[in-house]
């Protein structure tokens, strides 16, 4: 399970960048980033905490309708637990190193491009 969400983090932050040096290819230029994010994977491994996302509560419901001159009302309640999700601590490390393995090897950082689907 830790690969799998490793690999998921790899493809989503690498991507969508746009990194360029003279006279090298877009694909060659992928090809040095999916490196570089690969030895920033093993340099900087993932530091998983769950924390809390949303706290526990009651959602409370009115529904109303008139009989005449009379409201009746009536009240239902639900309780949504609370919902907790994992974090890598270490995300921000491990880009940091990406970005700079790719800086050492002579890229410049262009932006961002959008995703293809192929």
């Amino acid at each position: 399970m830790r690969h799998i969400a490793l690999l998921i983090m790899l493809l989503a932050t690498s991507c969508a960048e746009r990194w360029t040096r003279p006279g090298v290819s877009e694909a060659q230029a992928d090809a040095a980033n999916a490196q570089c994010g690969h030895q920033a994977a093993m340099a900087v491994p993932p530091a998983m905490i769950r924390r809390l996302a949303a706290p526990a509560r009651v959602e409370r419901h009115r529904d109303c309708r008139r009989d005449g001159y009379r409201e009746y009302c009536t009240v239902t309640e639900r309780f949504i637990p609370e919902r907790w999700e994992d974090v890598d601590m270490n995300a921000n490390a491990r880009d940091g190193w990406r970005r700079q393995c790719m800086v050492s090897q002579g890229f410049a950082f262009q932006g961002y491009r959008p995703l293809r689907v192929e």
